[in-house]
Parts: C-alpha cells; sequence; structure tokens
C-alpha cells in the first residue's frame, strides 16, 4: 500500500465574511459625515444673503432695559439681558428647524441657480448627448446576449439625473421640504393630542400655519417664564407687566409708579440686592433649558442635512434597485438611512417640546413653592436657628466604659503584679 505525501504550504481556509455594518453605525457615519460638510458650508459661505422672511413674535419687540445705578443694579441688568439672549437665540434656533433646511440655503439654492444657468448656456450639447447616451443604453440591452438588468438601471438613473439638470431648483425645494415637513407635522399633532389645551390655536389644524401657531403660543409662554416674569419683578416687584404687551409695559409701569411708592423703589433701582438675586436665578434657571434646546436644533439641523443629501440622490440611487444584485445595498446604504434620518427628526422634535414643557413644569412648580413659603419665611427661619442653637447646646453624651470582658487591652494600663504560689507577692 503506497502513500502519498504531498509536501508545500497547506490549502489556505478562507476567511468569514465580514458582517455588513448596522443602521445605527451607518446613520453615525452620515450625520458625522453632514456635520462636516455643514460646518464646510458655513466657514465657506458665510453670508449668502437675507434667509427667507418670517413674521416678527412678540419676544423680538420686547425691550430689556433697568434704570439704576451702582454694581448691583448693573450686575442686574448685564444677567437679565443675558438670560434674554440666550432664551431668544434658543428659541430662533427651534424656529430655524421648522422654516428651512439650512443645507439648502447655504449650498443648494445657489448651486441650483448656477446649474440653472450653466444648462441654459449649453443647451444643445446636452440634449444631443442625452439622445445620444439614451440610444446606446437602448442597443445595449436589446442587442446583448446575457440576461440582465444593469442596462435598464443605467437608462433610469441616466433619466433622473436629466431630472436634476433640468429642474434643479425643484429637486433642490422638494429635498428641503422634507427636512421641514416632519417636524411641523409633529407639531401639529402634538397640539392636536394635548388633553390640557395649553398649546391650542385658532388656526385650522390643517393649514399651513397651525403649526407655526402653535410654535408661536409654546414660544411666548416660555419666554414669559423666563424673561417676562423675571424683568416684571426687577421693574415692579411683581409679575404684573409679564403678559402685558410689549408696546403697552412702558405706560403700565409709568401708572403704577405714579400710584404705588414700592413700585417706584423697585423701577428706579432702589432694590439692587434683591435685583441682583432674581436676575441671577432667572439666569441659572434658563441656562440648562437654552442650551439643551440648542443642541437638539443642531442635532436636528445634522439630519436635515442628511435628509436632504439622501432625498437628493434618490433619482441616481433608486434606479439600481432594479437589478436584484444592488437591491440590499439600495437598501442599507440609502432607504434604512433616510428613513432613520426622518426618525431622529421628528425624535428632536419631540424633544423640544418635552424640554420647554420641563422648563415650564420646573418654573411652575418654583413659583408655587414661593408662594406658598412667601408667608412662612420668619417662622421657618426662626425655627431653624432654634435647631442649631439647641444642637449646639446640648449636653455631650457620656462615653461607654470599656468592658472588664473586652479582649482588648489599653496600651497604658499596668500589668498585673504575678502572684507567687504560697502567698507571697
Amino acid at each position: 500500500m503506497s502513500m502519498t505525501i504531498r509536501r508545500g504550504r497547506p490549502p489556505a481556509r478562507p476567511r468569514p465574511a465580514r458582517a455588513a455594518p448596522g443602521t445605527a453605525r451607518v446613520l453615525a457615519a452620515y450625520l458625522a459625515a453632514a456635520f462636516v460638510l455643514l460646518a464646510v458650508v458655513f466657514a465657506l459661505r458665510p453670508a449668502t444673503g437675507p434667509a427667507p422672511p418670517a413674521p416678527t413674535w412678540d419676544y423680538q419687540r420686547e425691550t430689556v432695559a433697568l434704570e439704576g445705578g451702582g454694581t448691583l443694579n448693573g450686575y442686574a441688568r448685564w444677567a437679565v439681558r443675558t438670560t434674554a439672549s440666550v432664551t431668544r437665540g434658543s428659541i430662533e434656533r427651534q424656529r430655524d428647524v421648522h422654516r428651512l433646511s439650512p443645507l439648502d440655503h447655504l449650498a443648494g439654492q445657489p448651486a441650483a441657480t448656477s446649474l440653472a444657468g450653466w444648462r441654459e448656456r449649453h443647451r444643445l450639447p446636452l440634449e444631443g448627448a442625452t439622445l445620444a447616451a439614451v440610444c446606446a443604453l437602448a442597443a445595449w440591452g436589446t442587442l446583448r446576449r446575457r440576461p440582465g438588468r444593469a442596462w435598464l438601471a443605467a437608462l433610469l438613473m441616466l433619466v433622473g439625473l436629466t431630472l436634476l439638470v433640468t429642474r434643479p431648483q425643484t429637486a433642490t425645494s422638494l429635498a428641503a421640504q422634507a427636512g421641514t415637513a416632519v417636524p411641523n407635522l409633529l407639531l401639529r399633532a402634538g397640539a392636536t393630542a394635548d388633553p390640557s389645551g395649553s398649546v391650542a390655536t385658532t388656526a385650522d389644524p390643517g393649514g399651513p400655519s397651525a403649526a407655526e401657531a402653535v410654535q408661536r403660543t409654546v414660544a411666548a409662554r416660555y419666554w414669559t417664564a423666563f424673561v417676562g416674569e423675571p424683568l416684571s419683578r426687577l421693574q415692579t416687584g411683581t409679575t404684573v407687566l409679564a403678559t402685558a404687551p410689549p408696546a403697552g409695559k412702558a405706560g403700565v409701569l409709568g401708572t403704577l409708579r405714579a400710584r404705588v411708592t414700592a413700585v417706584g423703589d423697585w423701577a428706579v433701582g432702589r432694590r439692587g440686592p434683591e435685583r441682583a438675586v432674581i436676575a441671577t436665578l432667572a439666569l441659572a434657571y434658563v441656562l440648562p433649558f437654552a442650551l439643551l434646546l440648542v443642541a437638539l436644533a443642531m442635532l436636528a439641523s445634522c439630519a436635515q442635512a442628511l435628509v436632504w443629501l439622501l432625498a437628493l440622490a434618490g433619482p441616481l440611487v433608486a434606479p439600481l434597485a432594479v437589478d436584484p444584485r444592488h437591491r440590499r445595498a439600495v437598501l442599507r446604504w440609502w432607504l434604512v438611512p433616510l428613513a432613520a434620518a426622518l426618525a431622529l427628526l421628528a425624535a428632536t422634535a419631540l424633544a423640544a417640546l418635552v424640554v420647554i414643557r420641563m422648563a415650564e413644569l420646573t418654573h411652575a412648580a418654583d413659583a408655587y413653592l414661593g408662594m406658598l413659603l412667601a408667608g412662612s419665611t420668619a417662622p421657618l427661619l426662626a425655627a431653624a436657628l432654634a435647631i442649631r442653637h439647641l444642637r449646639r447646646h446640648r449636653p455631650a453624651r457620656p462615653q461607654a466604659l470599656p468592658s472588664p470582658r473586652s479582649p482588648r487591652q489599653p496600651a497604658n494600663r499596668p500589668a498585673k503584679p504575678a502572684i507567687l504560689r504560697g502567698g507571697a507577692a
């Protein structure tokens, strides 16, 4: 019996196929790329003309002004102006999420205008090249022997590219509307499902201005809670000016100063320490909520940029699904990330509403607590001082003596004398 011995390297084992990245990793990579793209666009095109016109709301008409000199009044003036600036910035960032897509406003619309002008200048060569490419793809698909749909996918991609070149403004506008429609739809749904009716408006729930009216109501309550009421306390000592129209606050303040002496003391700045405390608390309350709203707006802007890019690439990527070999790739790298970006956009809009609601509840709880403790501050302070006095003058407890059977003996304890046998010490 003969044996055959083979010399050389053993056959290589097949390497296991790498697992495809999940949806979360793909979405995270896409969001990072969208953030970098937005940063580059903001850096290269900081000013591309005015943004689309928006109606003026009440918080934009508010005038933050305090009378009085001195260090404490100056600090209170700076603190309340900082509070107003931070609150106004957070509201405007949320308004931008519902109004426009940042990437479309900064780069999409100028690029579409430039592409339209270039297309008009080279119209005849583009039409001739498109017809030649269509005829070549049709002939290739008809005369080829091997079955397949690659030619059909290429033909559909050519049609999609033709649509993008011939209608660039329409394509960019539709892609931008896909990023703003989701937050507005969620805002209208949230206003309809609110059981308390606190954000209900007179606008038609299905009309185009329903989302804007709801957002205006929510922003007005947010501004009143964190800027209007502290500013009214700094000027009058009460919240009487918080709900007054911005144009009529000066008249109401003048009337109160003429009739109430205490209001005049607050208005001219004779309550500097109280003003400093109120302004500091207002800034401390609004700062975490405003930063969280700005962070959510930044995340929503990245999601809008990603939606804009994926929607704009749809006419070029969707035809690949005609070929069965590319359907899974189209699903993994385009359709699922697009749906995930839309879901993330809806989640950020809902989270912004939740943050504003939490801010309002926090402010309301603080106001109710202040009302409950307003008439009992002195008794509570006296009780706290009495308890502190009693604890300080309470006699100390006697320390327990060590047990004679304790196994541990102190170091300075004298040793017992030795007892000799016979009775002698």
